[in-house]
This record gives structure tokens, sequence and C-alpha cells, in this order.
């Protein structure tokens, strides 16, 4: 990845070279103009950007070389990562015109292009240098991007100091849009990045896929770990244009990412990252845990107006489960007892939750807030059921699975009804709760083929229902496996596990943020400005360690 030598420099200039006549060749490449994109930077710093254009294109390549040996000899750690790009499909248009394609995107923050506010390239922004300093952005995940003209102009001044003239945004009448070849440099080769569409700037697997996602599995953990801090506390999140900490906590995400960092362990288990777990687990139970009478526990949540989530009794359960689970070791049994009590308390006799109560009243404060509730507590239960063999944990789980299928909750293609569904067919394996785990997917496949976002937890979800199908005719259900569509259902695991590394922050996207360093190996939400919290790496995580340790078709694929 860096070039710190003189003869790393020297196979750079040699391989830049070969690769810009190879994506001249490849893709036939006959332009008016020749513009390439050079970043270049630390890891410590939001990354630099030089560009160049010509009508010949040996000038622009005799200039980029020439500039790589000035900053070569003027500060090598800004070699650490560099990124080209060769700007193709340039195409004048409306700046109105641009500006409706970017309210009206379906999702933020997935216009893809670059702008350049001249046609001869002098002020031009790549995608992700768009995004990185928030040229582009929105408030809320919920309300639609806008240009800050604000943004742009500081944009602007760092990358073209000569030029002092501002930017009035309605004054503008036309811009240059357009797309990328790009390639990043590691380990002294160029690694190919996807261009256009959902996946741009995406890196090309040239690799055995599962050996990929393997290693994305074990540096995701990794970021997730150093998340935690001392006191046991996780840093929440993060908003990576500007290095904004996220400053809200939330004990359902606090609890799942420790069950997820656990999780990962079935890849590869890292012995020192127990210390760091351990302080996570004695966090939840001193901040969180709170006994109303002996044996009945609730988690409470909310730093002002506190309350009791049937969400964050789950999650803590599915904590404590995991970890035993895995150490064997039973010593937070107690704990996930007393908290599958007060879960008990919160479902009727018909097999209905509630989801929130006021604390510390224990008065209810909302009957339903949130789907996901009631599939996460069953599920809870049940782990906990496998472990302590409580009857009454499995007879409450059945109860309520009466009325998931009275009340249809399949229509809500739910990743934690799956995965209860998936471990409630192995304990009992009735025809019915095998229909209610397809159904789950099967009326959702083409929705989840054409989602156009990297959501984590589609991938979670189908691996769950995978498992399940692959059980079906060994547990006498032939006519069931049948209907599965098992071979779409592999299908979409594959194109689900490729298209949520769009939201991965490979270096070639961590660079043009405020803090690389930070953001590396972190998974991101785009639409809602990037943001990196912590249960966006569990999601991922727990759908990757499930698609590398159980999915057999896995092995290579090329992003298309």
């Amino acid at each position: 990845m860096t070039v710190q030598t003189y003869n790393e420099l020297q196979d750079f200039k040699k391989n830049l070279e070969k690769w810009i006549d190879e994506q001249i060749q490849s893709n036939k490449i006959n332009q008016q103009a020749y513009c390439i994109f050079l970043s270049y930077g630390d890891s410590n710093q939001r990354c630099n950007v030089w560009n160049n254009v010509d009508t010949n294109i040996k000038l622009v390549v005799k200039r980029l070389l020439s500039f790589i040996e000035k900053i070569f000899e003027k500060n090598k750690k800004l070699l650490k990562f560099i990124k080209i790009d060769f700007a193709h499909n340039v195409e004048k248009q409306p700046w109105p015109s641009v500006v409706y394609q970017v309210i009206n995107q379906e999702h933020n923050n997935h216009f893809r292009k670059g702008i350049s506010l001249d046609e001869n390239f002098n002020i031009a922004f790549m995608e992700q240098e768009i995004y990185g300093r928030a040229i582009i952005r929105g408030l809320r995940y919920d309300q639609a991007n806008f240009f800050d003209e604000q943004n742009l102009n500081n944009a602007i001044k760092k990358k073209y100091p000569n030029i002092q003239k501002k930017i009035t945004l309605d004054q503008l009448q036309f811009v240059w849009t357009f797309e990328t070849y790009g390639a990043i440099y590691e380990a002294n080769q160029f690694v190919e990045l996807q261009s256009g569409d959902c996946q741009n700037g995406v890196r090309v697997l040239t690799e055995n896929k599962k050996e990929h996602l393997t290693s994305l599995v074990e540096n995701n953990a990794n970021f997730l770990y150093q998340q935690i801090q001392e006191n046991g506390r996780f840093i929440y999140g993060y908003f990576p244009a500007f290095d904004r900490e996220l400053k809200s906590y939330n004990t359902v995400r606090h609890c799942t990412s420790v069950y997820a960092l656990i999780e990962s362990f079935e890849v590869k288990e890292q012995k020192e990252y127990w210390e760091k777990i351990y302080k996570a687990i004695q966090y939840a139970i001193d901040t969180f845990y709170r006994e109303k009478q002996e044996n009945v526990a609730f988690m409470i949540d909310g730093e002002k107006d506190q309350e009791i989530k049937l969400g964050s009794n789950a999650a803590a359960i599915l904590m404590f489960t995991k970890y035993q689970e895995l150490t064997q070791d039973d010593r937070y049994q107690k704990y996930a007892e007393a908290i599958a009590n007060g879960i008990l308390a919160m479902i009727d006799a018909e097999g209905q939750t509630t989801h929130v109560l006021h604390y510390p009243s224990y008065e209810i404060k909302e009957k339903f807030r949130i789907v996901y509730y009631d599939g996460e507590a069953a599920l809870a239960l049940l782990r906990l059921y496998q472990l302590n063999h409580d009857e009454k944990l499995l007879a409450t789980v059945k109860l309520m699975f009466e009325h998931f299928i009275e009340k249809k909750y399949d229509k809500y293609h739910d990743h934690w009804l799956s995965y209860c569904t998936n471990e409630l067919t192995k304990i009992c394996p009735e025809e019915k709760y095998f229909q209610f785990g397809l159904n789950n997917y099967l009326k959702h496949m083409n929705f989840i083929k054409n989602r156009k976002t990297a959501y984590a937890t589609f991938l979670e979800m189908l691996m769950s229902a995978y498992k399940m199908v692959n059980r079906l005719e060994e547990q006498g259900y032939k006519d069931l496996y049948d209907k599965a569509e098992f071979e779409k259902l592999k299908e979409l695991i594959e194109i689900r596990s490729e298209f949520q590394r769009s939201g991965f922050f490979y270096p070639e996207v961590a660079m043009y943020m405020e803090r690389p360093d930070k953001m590396l190996n972190a998974f991101y939400v785009r639409h809602d400005r990037f943001r990196t919290r912590i249960d966006d790496q569990e999601h991922n995580l727990s759908g990757y360690v499930a698609y590398v340790n159980y999915f057999k078709d896995g092995g290579y694929l090329v992003a298309k």
C-alpha cells in the first residue's frame, strides 16, 4: 500500500504507466481530453487529491509522474494511501437538472458521479471527494440531500488554494458530471475498483470470496474491539466526514455489539480481546441491570427519561448466552435467567408482548414500539432454553409463535424471527414453523434482490433461513424443501454478501474522510451520512460470520 523507498517509487511509476495504458486499451477510451486524479495521503488525515487534464494523455502522465516524485522527496508519509482515477463518461448537464437528481434520489448519498464546474476540470471533485467533504449532504436520513455551498467553497479552498473566487450555487448554469475507472495501490499492484452504479469505487474481488470475507470479519471485529473504552462503554459511533462522534447511547446496541464481537471468535478467536469484552459485559450489568425483586430483573435504557425496552432485555440475554455457548462458563447465567423472568412478565397468556415500560414505576409506556422486539425476545428465551432447558421458556416461545403465525409476522422479513425459527425447528420440527420460516423470505426475495442499500440484516435473515432449509429434507419435509427455492436463496445470499461490501470502509473509501485511521475496516450506512455506529458493525459481522462458517457454495465471485 505504501511507497517509502526509492525502489518502491520506481516500481510504482512503472505499474502506474502500465495501468493507465491498460485502461485506455481495455475500456477503449478515446476522448477529446484526458483527466487523471491522484488521491494520496497518510492514514491520520484526509487525503489530498491532485488532478490534471490535457488533450494529450502522454503529457498528463508526464505531469503525474513528476508530481509523485515531488511528493516522495517532500513527504513520503503522504504516499501511504495511493489511488488513481481516470475520468470518463463526461457529460455537460444543466445545474438545475443535477440539483433535481440529488434531491430526488431514492436513497440519500447515491448520486454516484463526480462533478466539474467547468469543462477543463479546473474545479472538479470525484464522487468520493463530494461525500468525504459533505459537498452533498443531508441533515437526516429521511430528509433529501442538498448541495452545501459553504462546504463546497471550503473544499475548493483546500484543494485549489490559488482559486480565490467564491462559488454561488444559484449562479451556476452548467456543470460537467463524470464517472471514473479507478484503482488503489496495494502490495506493489493496483487493485481494480468498480465503476458506476451502487458499488462505484468498491474493489473488485480477485481472490477467493470466502477468504476475503474471513479477513474482512477479522478486521471488522478488530475495529469493534477498538471501540470499547477502558470503562467497558463503546464509542457509540461517528459521522465520519468531519470525525463527529455520536453522543447518544443505547442498551440494545451495546449488548448486541458485545454479542457479535464474541460471535466473531467462531471465525477466529483473538484472546487479547477478552479483557475488554469482560469490561463491556460488566458495564452492561453495572449500568443497565436492575432487579425488581428476587430473580426478576430488567435492563434499563435512556439517560434522562429512563425506560425498559423488551429489546434491551432480549439483547442482554443474547450477550450472556453467546458468551456461555462459546466458553462453557455459566457465570452470567443467573443474570440471563432473572432478565428472562422479566421478559415473561411482559408477555401475556396469548403470547402478545408489551414493548416498553416506564422506569422505575414499571407502568406500561408503549404496548408496541417496533416489530423487531418480538422476534428478538423469542430468540433470547430460546437461546437460554438451549442452555438451562427450562420448559416454561420453550412453552412461551411456542405461544409467541402462535401469535406470530396468526398475525402473519412473516410479512416483516425480520432477521430476529429468521434466527428464532431456525433454532425452534431444531427443537420442534413442526411443519407450521418451517412454513413460517419459508414465508419470512420467499415473499420478499425480489425486494431484497433489488434493494440498493447495503442493508445488513438481509444477510443475517437469509443465512438463518439457509441453515433451516438445509435441514428440511433430513427432518422429513421434502415437499417444503421443494417449495423453498433453494437455488434462488443461495443466489440471493451471494448477491447480498457481495453488495454488503459497498458499505465497508476499505482504504479507498476511508481515505477521503477526516480521520481514515479511525474509519478503516468499519461498516457504514451510506444513506445516513455514512453513519458508522456499533450496531452497523454488529449486523454486518453476524451476517458474514454465518456466511463464512456455513454457506457451502461460497467462493470466487467477480463483482458486476
